[in-house]
């Protein structure tokens, strides 16, 4: 899929020329047929002559389903447009007894001005499209506050599985053909390019029932704001369990951990979605970009839940963004809301907890998940890497850390928290 967009330019101007071709056949077999039907008319003197001139006249005519099938097969509204309008106006003009040079003028003169209209408004639509997609600038808001690491990291094992998991889905989502990260990259290209460029690839032409990109591609629903699973003040001793109590190792079977580990790897691809990048020509020229955001955690609780042999026992409280990059010192951004950048910007922040300070040091080793409890509190951290899907706008390694998801649950089976 990547490699069809690649050329999606060179592509379009093809299946152009190609429809315009078709358009012209068409255009001349009708007139053929009209003239054909005319001159029957006209040097009919007895009823066998004139049967053989109906008879020619129909086999033209004949042709005209094989037009409407190549107008659906080539799926060009355009194609099936022009010839409605055209045995339209056969009809009407052979009811008025038109000429055949009249019938074709006016002909020529219709399809030209359907060209002019469905191309004409391809162009309206890409520059309404262009001003509500403007190039804007990343470079302060991806910028560090120091210098960012130019050696990729060492990563354990699980560390590094994780992450080919994560490169895997993001690659596998973005090659989507309904709506993939490539296709609306076009698509934000296509309505920054040319004018000629937006007339051959207008809708119109039905090229928008093609694989390739179009305008229409460009939107995509604007992220969902989800309140954060339980209400209880961030940083509060009661919402983080930072507490004397040590935090243990949990023994939790491997279908929890692998329930635990899906969770995160949806937060991940969810909050890093491919199809938010829009189209990156610089850092200085971005078009399409919506921040990173936890865009659809029903389905990831729910899928949590179904899947964990303890996961309607285990409340998730608590979901937070541990800042690593916009300062000296690490932190969590506090929000009432789950995780989105857009909303974070001037948002506060507290420093690392107990179980948070000790499970960034595991995460900066290499680890990708880590599980810790206090109590009724499970804690878990998951790393948020640099995917090979990253390094265009982030620019920094792959594995690099460039934050985490600091999760907070409690066991509700104990009889302390259901007091």
């Amino acid at each position: 899929m990547q490699s069809f967009f690649e050329g999606w330019a060179e592509q379009y101007a093809r299946r152009f020329t190609v429809l315009m071709v078709i358009a012209v056949i068409i255009l001349a077999l009708v007139c053929g047929a009209y003239a054909w039907r005319h001159r029957g008319q006209r040097l009919a003197e007895h009823s066998e002559r004139k049967s053989r001139a109906t008879a020619g006249g129909i086999a033209m005519w004949l042709l005209l389903p094989s037009f409407l099938f190549a107008s659906f097969t080539l799926m060009s509204p355009f194609l099936l447009a022009q010839t409605a309008f055209l045995v339209l106006l056969a009809v009407v003009s052979s009811k008025r007894r038109w000429s055949p040079s009249r019938f074709s003028a006016i002909a020529l003169v219709l399809v030209a001005t359907m060209i002019c209209l469905a191309g004409g408004q391809g162009v309206i639509q890409a520059e309404r499209v262009s001003r509500e997609f403007p190039f804007e600038s990343l470079v302060k808001r991806l910028e560090p506050v120091f210098a960012a690491p130019t050696d990729p990291p060492e990563l354990t094992e699980s560390g590094e599985t994780a992450l080919l998991l994560l490169e895997d889905r993001l690659e596998k989502s973005s090659q989507r053909i309904s709506m993939g990260y490539h296709r609306r990259r076009a698509s934000l290209e296509l309505v920054h390019a040319s004018h000629v460029l937006k007339f051959v690839s207008s809708e119109g032409f039905g090229f928008g029932r093609m694989f390739g990109p179009t305008v229409s591609n460009t939107r995509i629903a604007k992220a969902n704001t989800y309140l954060q699973p339980v209400a209880l003040l961030s940083g509060s001793p009661d919402s983080t369990g930072d507490r004397s109590d040590l935090w243990l190792p949990v023994s939790d079977s491997p279908t929890e951990r692998l329930a635990l580990s899906d969770l995160h790897e949806n937060m991940f691809h969810d909050f890093a979605n491919p199809n938010t990048y829009g189209w990156v020509r610089d850092l200085e020229h971005v078009t399409g970009f919506q921040s990173h955001a936890v865009r659809d955690f029903k389905s990831h609780s729910q899928r949590y839940e179904q899947k964990s042999p303890v996961g309607s026992a285990w409340k998730l409280e608590r979901v937070e963004l541990v800042s690593l990059l916009k300062s000296a010192e690490p932190g969590v951004y506090v929000s009432e809301n789950l995780p989105r950048m857009d909303e974070l910007a001037d948002a506060g922040r507290r420093a690392l907890d107990g179980f948070e300070t000790i499970a960034l040091r595991e995460l900066r080793n290499g680890e990708s998940l880590v599980i810790r409890s206090q109590g009724i509190r499970v804690k878990m951290m998951g790393a948020l890497r640099a995917a090979k899907q990253c390094s265009l706008c982030h620019e920094v390694p792959r594995g690099t850390l460039l934050g985490a998801f600091s999760y907070c649950f409690r066991d509700q089976t104990s009889a302390s928290a259901s007091e």
